[in-house]
């Protein structure tokens, strides 16, 4: 706990929210994730990380460019499920797991840089809003080509036996995005990001 409030390493982990929201409950569940906090999954798996940096999304006028966005996400997820097939692994336990679910995770940087570009407070509503969007948004985009890839290749060898919490925590991401967003607060601009992440959230 001292750890996390100095330097927010390791991340702290709430058991039954983590395990609620968890795409492979028919597993196991979730009992630790990696220091930083952004890989949660079954124990002895690895993850590809990767992450877009804001900034290079934000045009003149303030406006998210969503297409690119998108586009970068469409390259960035076969890029990464191809980079399995090239990797190494500690143990041969985390290399088979690793090989089952084929996890991978795509993340942002530099918000803080965005929202101050648009005169936002880190640490005010409409930034969170913002965030929200934005992340919203990824996750959304990222299942897609997963599904994708999946119609293309087949699914990951775990996937049946855990399509059902698979689904209803898909479910679960589509009304986190409509109930818990504040478009009150949400800068205008920022609207289309808000729209589109929506409409994929129904194609998932």
């Amino acid at each position: 706990a001292e750890g996390v409030h100095e330097c927010g390493d390791p991340g702290l982990q709430f058991e039954t929210t983590i395990n609620r929201w968890h795409v492979a409950k028919n597993l196991a569940p979730i009992n630790s994730s990696n220091p930083c906090s952004e890989y949660m999954y079954i124990d002895d798996t690895s993850c590809n990380l990767a992450s877009f940096n804001l900034m290079r999304f934000r045009r003149d006028d303030g406006s998210f460019d969503v297409a690119n966005y998108e586009r970068g996400i469409e390259v960035m997820v076969p890029a990464m499920d191809l980079n399995y097939e090239f990797s190494s692994f500690p143990t041969q336990r985390i290399a088979q797991n690793s090989f089952d679910n084929r996890t991978l995770g795509v993340g942002y940087s530099n918000l803080g840089a965005l929202v101050m570009a648009e005169g936002l407070p880190y640490d005010s509503d409409e930034a969170r809003a913002v965030a929200a969007v934005i992340t919203s948004l990824t996750a959304a985009k990222v299942y897609e080509v997963s599904t994708v890839l999946a119609e293309k290749l087949g699914t990951f060898k775990t996937y049946e036996a855990n399509k059902d919490p698979m689904l209803e925590v898909m479910q679960m991401h589509r009304r986190a995005h409509v109930d818990n967003i504040d478009l009150s607060k949400l800068p205008k601009k920022f609207l289309p990001v808000y729209e589109r992440a929506l409409k994929l959230w129904d194609t998932v």
